[in-house]
């Protein structure tokens, strides 16, 4: 349980991740139902009482339903209103507990489906107490009727009044009131305090926090929720470029393969645009892995001091840019690279730096940014840009720490890639993704996993955010890839199965 408030969308990736461990939105409900029960028998005497519970349609309404369980079970007499036809549920876990409760003859049920319905409903000002379970977090708009009609109701009633969560018509990121918000006496917050609520205290009441079950390490753990964030649907009114234009710099004279894979990953991911330049010797190769990508040389036989204004034209007109693969480490690239990421920095661009790129930067002073940089060494890497004896590269404990200590170092995201994969940013937070097989240190999943993450990284979001979601899906594309073809994929096989993770969500 967090002592911190939290977001809607925070609290939708913790229940999806919840989920992805094993513990089910269904149980959650259940432990849910139980602790908002458990808080009002410990504080009142409901025995014989009356009790009216007024439930929405989602998941919130189905926690009120579960609660009229335990709630009958310590004598009170309980009646649970649905707000809205049956037919209509859009929780399947609360179509569930409805229907146990529809088994249950003790407890008096009916559905109000109209204003006029609620207006006569005359058990809501006669009751003892009322459970407002009508809406959760997430409301962001205003309340529709009959909810805004229910709520004028509670509100009139002389009824000791306990919300679930949150007080309905309270938006639950910014306090805002959609309309009208029940004025509760006692609000029961499902595993943390949502952040509207610390904004909205005189609709509030007494908030208790109560545990509802999801594992800590959910809050760690990469999973489906970190995808979430990056999952919408598109506007219908998108145009070309919108969801995101995308610059590899990489390759050498001797290396085309690296910035090709890292491209075709970024196209895969959802990127509109992605272009690629590369030294002239592999201009040929790169345009014949596919027309998708738009390739430009740079005019030289590799990323040399000379055309650093050529780079930097192109990065101007991109949104994001991976930076690495395939360069080299000749002595001219490692110093156009320090020059290049300088540039990178001032521009404000996002970055993802890899391979190649990250030697040239090592123990350099340049100012990165950890909401729009995200750095991806393997252990190798991270030694020789931190320059130290990094001890024993299986201790996950050693890994964070290391992980950690580089965040800091160089102010950016480190993605450090490994069996587990640590993502760590410079304020403290990390995760850890546990997707990905052994078949996938095959050449080239690296280079994948940039362009995964330089694709995200172009949807608005925070580098940390990229950085967990990419490593998520690369280890489950290679898993996908792994489990048609065994030990024998290929990175392109990986960047295949990179839609079939996002239809996971």
């Amino acid at each position: 349980m967090s002592e911190n408030s939290i977001k809607t969308d925070e609290m939708r990736t913790l229940e999806m991740n919840a989920a992805y461990l094993g513990v089910t939105h269904s149980y959650l409900m259940q432990i849910a139902g139980r602790e908002v029960a458990r808080v009002i028998i410990e504080n009142e005497d409901i025995v014989g009482k009356s009790i009216v519970i007024l439930c929405g349609l989602g998941g919130n309404g189905g926690d009120g339903i579960v609660a009229a369980r335990y709630l009958d079970e310590a004598g009170a007499r309980v009646n649970v209103y649905l707000l809205g036809h049956e037919k209509t549920i859009s929780n399947p876990d609360t179509l569930t507990n409805w229907n146990i409760l529809k088994n249950l003859h003790n407890i008096q049920k009916a559905i109000l489906v109209t204003e006029t319905d609620v207006k006569s409903c005359k058990a809501i000002g006669h009751a003892d107490f009322i459970i407002d379970g009508l809406m959760g977090f997430g409301l962001h708009s205003k309340l529709r009727e009959p909810l805004l009609t229910a709520v004028k109701a509670i509100n009139k009633s002389r009824a000791i009044k306990y919300s679930i969560d949150m007080p309905t018509g309270i938006d639950s990121d910014t306090g805002e009131i959609h309309g009208d918000a029940v004025i509760a006496d006692h609000t029961v917050s499902l595993h943390a305090t949502k952040t509207g609520l610390t904004l909205a205290q005189n609709y509030s009441g007494t908030n208790r926090v109560v545990t509802i079950g999801i594992p800590r390490e959910a809050a760690y753990t990469c999973g489906p929720g970190d995808l979430s964030y990056f999952s919408r649907p598109r506007k219908l009114t998108a145009k070309k470029g919108d969801s995101g234009r995308i610059l590899i710099i990489g390759g050498s004279d001797v290396y085309s393969g690296a910035p090709a894979l890292a491209g075709m990953a970024a196209l895969r991911t959802g990127s509109d645009l992605v272009s690629i330049l590369v030294p002239e010797p592999v201009v040929s190769a790169i345009r014949e892995y596919s027309p998708n990508l738009m390739v430009t040389s740079l005019g030289a036989r590799i990323l040399q001091p000379d055309v650093v204004g050529t780079a930097i034209e192109m990065i101007s007109k991109n949104d994001v840019i991976a930076f690495g693969p395939g360069l080299g480490l000749h002595p001219e690239t490692m110093i156009a690279v320090k020059s290049i990421v300088e540039k990178i920095i001032e521009l404000k661009k996002p970055l993802v730096l890899d391979a190649d790129g990250l030697k040239a930067i090592a123990h350099s002073d340049v100012e990165m940014n950890p909401g729009k940089v995200v750095l991806t060494p393997h252990w190798g890497e991270l030694k020789t840009i931190m320059n130290v004896n990094l001890g024993n590269s299986e201790n996950i404990e050693n890994r964070i720490d290391r992980a950690m200590d580089a965040a800091k170092q160089y102010n950016s995201v480190i993605l450090l890639k490994g069996p587990v994969d640590v993502i760590a940013d410079p304020s403290g937070i990390y995760k850890l993704n546990r997707t990905g097989v052994p078949a996938m240190t095959v050449g080239g999943t690296g280079d994948v996993l940039t362009g995964i993450v330089a694709s995200l990284l172009s949807r608005h979001t925070n580098a940390f955010r990229a950085a967990a979601a990419g490593a998520f899906v690369s280890g489950m594309a290679g898993e996908l890839a792994a489990g048609k073809l065994g030990e024998h994929i290929v990175a392109t096989d990986c960047i295949e199965k990179i839609p079939e993770v996002f239809h996971m969500v």
